[in-house]
């Protein structure tokens, strides 16, 4: 072979050994993926268990980042009450706290106990111990909506769902996700000496034991004095794949508005995405008429606000819903006393069964 092409030839081969080939169209690079987080969710009539895993990329590496999703390798392997996951990912869990292993006893007629652990730097081992009598395992996978960063670049996050159902006869009763707004150190409004963030989660209790007395499962993003991350809170909705999510406000009003507006200016309203993929403007339509009627208040036009994380980032059927008018006195007054509120809760209640009859007859599911 002449002296020019073998050098052409050596040349090519040291590019293919040392550069990386480019990213097919549609393929991101390749980057690291993380197991993240773990959350358990222990429902009345199911438990579940899921591990966020993450890749962080160069945004303008994702061709169409709306319908990318971080797919988790893993197997599969089940057996006498025993379930086995083992991922290929960096283990990252603050459970794990830089040991190899973690188990965690969880009560539950249907799960007894979850180990984790990381035997290589890249591998992770789900291992869970439940009764193959009242319960049935189902695998699913479930995308977080994703976030860019200030640096170009964007996480990807994709749960890996463990759900264990409870073995009954008859369609599994339907699953509410309630959230009370802000929390900690994020007051909400503040006026007439009441704090929203004490008013949500009072009327989302009251509204979480009215749902279980008519024997729905119930999953509440808070019931205390903390701060859930809005992914984090629409994250719970998705996962458990509830029939509703709702996040349940005391509305306030700008600081500027003029004295005599402030005086009108009270009512309630409830907010909705209409471009979700599954939007709940019906939900939000029945609810702001039950709560208008419940307590005896102006009703506000319904209002579309898709740049709202809990509405934008929830798969599942949600509404935002602004019960009273805090700033004005006599909004205040009401939403201060605890029969109101427990109105409030008895109507998101009758809405969201009302929204239930509605789809079930509209698809003939009755």
């Amino acid at each position: 072979m002449p002296l020019l092409p073998r050098v052409f030839t050596l040349v090519i081969a040291v590019i293919l050994l040392f550069v990386p080939p480019l990213a097919t169209a549609g393929t991101p690079e390749p980057a690291p993926v993380t197991a993240a987080e773990l959350k358990i969710f222990q429902l009345k009539h199911q438990d579940v268990i899921a591990i966020a895993f993450e890749t962080c990329l160069r945004t303008a590496s994702v061709p169409d980042p709306l319908t990318f999703k971080l797919e988790p390798k893993f197997h599969v392997n089940q057996q006498n009450g025993l379930i086995t996951i083992t991922a290929a990912a960096q283990p990252a869990l603050p459970e794990l706290n830089g040991q190899t292993c973690f188990v965690q006893t969880i009560s539950s007629i249907r799960l007894q106990q979850l180990t984790v652990q990381a035997p290589t730097p890249g591998q992770l081992t789900l291992t869970v111990a439940y009764n193959s009598r009242t319960a049935k395992p189902r695998i699913t996978t479930v995308k977080r909506k994703r976030v860019n960063q200030p640096d170009n670049t964007t996480v990807y996050r994709t749960y890996l769902v463990l759900k264990f159902a409870g073995i009954q006869a008859g369609s599994p009763p339907k699953t509410i996700v309630i959230d009370p707004g802000h929390g900690g150190n994020d007051l909400g409004a503040a006026s007439n000496y009441l704090y929203e963030k004490e008013l949500n989660l009072d009327i989302a209790l009251l509204s979480c034991d009215i749902f279980r007395q008519h024997g729905y499962d119930v999953y509440m993003t808070r019931t205390s004095d903390t701060r859930p991350g809005l992914l984090d809170r629409a994250d719970a909705a998705n996962i458990l794949e509830a029939d509703a999510f709702i996040s349940i406000h005391n509305n306030s009003m700008p600081d500027n508005m003029p004295a005599p507006a402030r005086k009108l200016y009270r009512g309630t309203t409830v907010l909705y995405n209409a471009a979700a993929p599954k939007p709940a403007k019906e939900l939000a339509a029945i609810m702001a008429d039950e709560l208008s009627g419940a307590l005896r208040i102006h009703q506000y036009p319904l209002q579309d606000r898709p740049g709202l994380v809990v509405l934008n980032s929830t798969w599942v059927p949600a509404v935002l819903a602004e019960v009273a008018m805090m700033p004005h006195p006599q909004d205040a007054k009401m939403i201060s006393q605890r029969v109101y509120r427990l109105e409030a809760a008895q109507a998101i209640v009758q809405a969201t069964e009302k929204y239930f009859k509605i789809a079930a007859l509209a698809t003939g599911r009755h």
